[in-house]
């Protein structure tokens, strides 16, 4: 008999979505090894941009369990229901500065296992008062991600930065070293990827474009491949998903070595020097809750790393291109659903242990 497993994510089951990409890859690979889905979410569970395996997943009849798995912020676990909160539950979430919001240590405290994609998670966690086991399993790699060959005289050499997140991701960061580095030379080129079609940055220079859009796998890859180089200054990331995948396409990558970037950077890429600073300036929601500090990325070295992939863009490709197939080989879905399902079949067997211990 196959294990019936719920999988509990926020919003749509959107690939555009982290916590979306999260629950369609574990749907996807804990089938693979013999579980039985029941795909929850805070709205519909079907989404316009899951494939066709994921879709026959979340269109199925719910199957009596109890417990599950439960994804996004642990202050949000409540609204899942009753059903998630009278079985065993293991919590799979990230954050991003040293300190965790009010709530969210009580909140996963009342689940059996915490599963983190990054050592830094790990610590933040503990810190702030998480007692339940908090294990440690980075997140996969999506096949789709095939390593190409960069142009060793590329021209223009192309620069892509993330703009989503507000702050988070280092947007300004990305623009300010590209135009102290190269100002309008359209001999180089950014190229500024963000989600929000609504949002607005006036961008006047030559050599630098905005691409405004959700995208399949196939489509981010597509643009991954017409990129030298990913800059991702971020502030702070759970993990970082991007650029690692970016460097499993064979493109260099310069990002911040601080927070979940710091596991297996020099593999990835290239590591950019930070000082701390107080999180989330500017945040609606998080700027005043006193949650710690997190990164302020280096901005005269990133000009200097920006400068030295460009002048030495042979090297630098072969290199990347070369380190790609292993950056696959530490990322991968299919192991990332083994882990978490190992985790799960542990709780569960507690929890039932217990429940037999009480009833004795």
């Amino acid at each position: 008999m196959h294990d019936v497993i719920s999988i509990y994510a926020p919003g749509h089951w959107d690939l555009a979505d982290s916590y979306g990409l999260i629950a369609c890859q574990l749907a996807r690979h804990l089938t693979a090894l013999g579980a039985r889905i029941n795909a929850f979410a805070l709205g519909e569970a079907v989404h316009d941009s899951q494939s066709d395996d994921i879709r026959s997943i979340t269109n199925r009849p719910i199957r009596a369990a109890l417990g599950g798995l439960v994804l996004a912020y642990p202050t949000a676990y409540d609204k899942y229901g009753p059903l998630s909160m009278a079985g065993p539950r293991v919590a799979i979430t990230m954050f991003e500065s040293t300190r965790l919001p009010a709530g969210w240590a009580e909140s996963l405290n009342t689940c059996q296992a915490v599963i983190v994609p990054s050592q830094f998670c790990r610590e933040v966690f503990l810190a702030a008062g998480v007692t339940v086991p908090v294990h440690v399993i980075p997140l996969g790699i999506d096949e789709t991600y095939q390593p190409a060959r960069r142009a060793a005289d590329s021209n223009p050499y192309t620069f892509l930065a993330f703009a989503d997140r507000g702050r988070r991701k280092g947007l300004h960061e990305a623009m300010g070293a590209f135009v102290q580095a190269f100002g309008d030379d359209t001999r180089y080129r950014l190229i500024l990827k963000m989600r929000a079609r609504d949002q607005r940055i006036n961008v006047l220079n030559p050599n630098i474009d905005m691409v405004q859009q959700d995208m399949s796998p196939a489509d981010l890859c597509a643009l991954y491949h017409q990129a030298d180089c990913m800059v991702f200054p971020a502030h702070g990331e759970g993990f970082g998903l991007p650029p690692r995948e970016f460097a499993a396409t064979g493109g260099t990558v310069i990002a911040t070595h601080w927070g979940g970037l710091v596991d297996g950077i020099r593999t990835w890429g290239i590591p950019l020097g930070c000082s701390l600073e107080p999180a989330w300036h500017g945040h609606p929601k998080f700027e005043r809750a006193g949650l710690g500090e997190w990164a302020a990325p280096d901005i005269d070295q990133l000009v200097m790393w920006m400068q030295a992939v460009a002048d030495r863009r042979a090297f630098f490709a072969q290199v990347s291109y070369e380190r790609a197939e292993q950056v696959r080989a530490m990322y991968t879905w299919p192991a990332f659903a083994q882990s978490v399902l190992a985790v799960w079949k542990e709780v569960a067997r507690a929890k039932h242990r217990d429940t037999a211990h009480a009833a004795a």
